[in-house]
């Protein structure tokens, strides 16, 4: 029951936390793409395709789910803190975001069944620019997007000997937003309050399932020093066929036009929404402030996510160490957006990580220290935007901790035993996005990953004597 009353405190936060990364390069198709590594995954580079762990889900790979050997209720949240760089301009940008929540748990030695709520994709981006079409005319335009899709899945995992296979099925849902902003600029650097300012939005309903599936194969070999130890030999593969979103995905958009004297009502800190919201629409409602010069609303538009597949091995000797590398890749350059431009913006992505962990002492718990896990990797992003010819890329370096903390479950047999479960697990990850070639933006980023992890056993009868 105290994980159940947990997992809804840490819904009730979901909900009402902001899971956005604040980044220019949100702007284009569905927005920045998660990757949903669980925390432990995370401070490893970001294994997904061969990860397997008894107390903690990984979301990359369902097939996965078949070794966990508790119920487990996973929470993963993140503070993000970057700082951007043109040719002359810096800013810095800091948020906080939970990524992740799910609860899962072994229905019987064959299968494990769950769910799991997790951002899909975010819209978080402002930018501005001006464009000179001639001696006297300049023209600054501003774009301004937000929102988030959420993957609410239901998971399964089943295993046979070595063997285990896994599917998500999930509820695609959310609202992605995008407004553009117009208007002249006078030879002193001010606005034009003679002239008219146009306002164009886009805004993208989502309601729609999609899936992933994938498998695993774990070797057992024998060492040939000690015929008591063995290691582990993992391999992974995990993906999905292009998805189409369902019809109950739908777009608004319209173009409308006011005058740029009402501009001066605007707070200098207000975005494009607040500014709309706020001084331009509760006065259209007494008066034709704006004009319109197109509308559509609940207009049925067509979303296609490219197939994905994911490839990896782990190696791993009991809870000593454990090591991998992971490979991914998605042919964004066959996607199909709402936007007119979409498709142009976006190529084929591929990311390769690597990392693993490392317990010092495991027969001696004794000390804190020797009870810690030390993880370590890194990643490294061929994303799915190219600007100006210039493919968009990110490096990450991971480093983490595990803490232990011993509870008191059931065993098989039903008897009362305590266990070490790595509940906390609190990682780093330090790196750089984009460039400031060709007029583009460098995010040099820091992101602390915090993971929490209740373990417990269910539908396990008790025996006492």
């Amino acid at each position: 029951m105290r994980n159940i009353f947990l997992l809804i405190l840490l819904f009730v936060a979901f909900v009402s936390v902001n899971a956005q990364e604040n980044t220019p390069y949100s702007r284009y198709g569905l927005g920045t793409i998660f990757d949903n590594n669980n925390a432990q995954s995370a401070q490893m580079g970001g294994l997904g395709a061969a990860f397997q762990s008894g107390e903690t889900v990984n979301f990359l790979n369902p097939a996965s789910y078949a070794s966990l050997q508790y119920t487990t209720l996973d929470a993963g949240f993140s503070g993000n803190f970057s700082t951007r760089k043109t040719q002359s301009l810096k800013a810095k940008q800091n948020n906080f975001s939970l990524n992740y929540l799910s609860i899962f748990f072994p229905a019987n030695k064959y299968w494990t069944t769950g769910a799991a709520l997790m951002p899909f994709s975010t819209k978080s981006y402002s930018v501005a620019q001006s464009t000179t079409f001639d001696t006297s005319n300049i023209v600054k335009f501003e774009y301004e997007g937000s929102g988030t899709l959420y993957n609410l899945s239901w998971g399964n995992g089943f295993k046979y000997k070595g063997f285990s296979v896994g599917f998500n099925l999930g509820y695609l849902f959310g609202k992605l937003n995008n407004n553009t902003l117009a208007y002249n600029i006078d030879q002193t650097g001010s606005i034009d309050k003679t002239a008219y300012t146009t306002w164009t939005f886009t805004n993208t309903k989502v309601s729609s399932f999609i899936w992933n599936a994938g498998a695993q194969y774990n070797l057992a070999i024998k060492s040939k020093k000690d015929s008591n130890k063995f290691y582990n030999v993992v391999f992974g593969l995990a993906g999905s066929s292009p998805i189409k979103f369902s019809k109950g995905t739908y777009l608004d958009k319209a173009l409308y036009t006011f005058s740029s004297s009402l501009l001066a009502l605007r707070n200098t800190d207000a975005g494009i929404n607040d500014f709309i919201t706020e001084s331009i629409e509760p006065r259209s409602l007494t008066s034709n402030i704006l004009d319109t010069l197109s509308e559509k609303f609940k207009e049925a538009t067509s979303i296609r996510v490219p197939a994905t597949l994911n490839v990896g091995i782990m190696a791993y000797r009991g809870i000593k160490w454990k090591a991998g590398v992971d490979f991914k890749f998605q042919p964004w350059s066959k996607y199909k957006g709402y936007e007119s431009n979409a498709a142009s913006k976006l190529s084929n992505s591929w990311r390769i990580a690597a990392g693993g962990e490392f317990l010092p002492n495991d027969k001696n718990f004794n000390k804190f220290f020797s009870r810690l896990k030390y993880r370590a990797g890194f990643n490294y992003t061929r994303s799915n935007i190219t600007i100006n010819d210039i493919a968009i890329k990110e490096f990450g370096i991971n480093f983490g901790i595990g803490i232990p903390l011993i509870i008191t479950t059931s065993s098989d047999d039903g008897l009362l035993q305590k266990v070490l479960i790595y509940a906390f697990n609190i990682g780093l990850e330090a790196g750089s996005r984009g460039t400031t070639q060709h007029n583009l933006v460098r995010e040099n980023f820091f992101r602390l990953k915090f993971g929490i992890t209740m373990n417990d056993k269910w539908f396990v009868k008790r025996r006492y004597y």
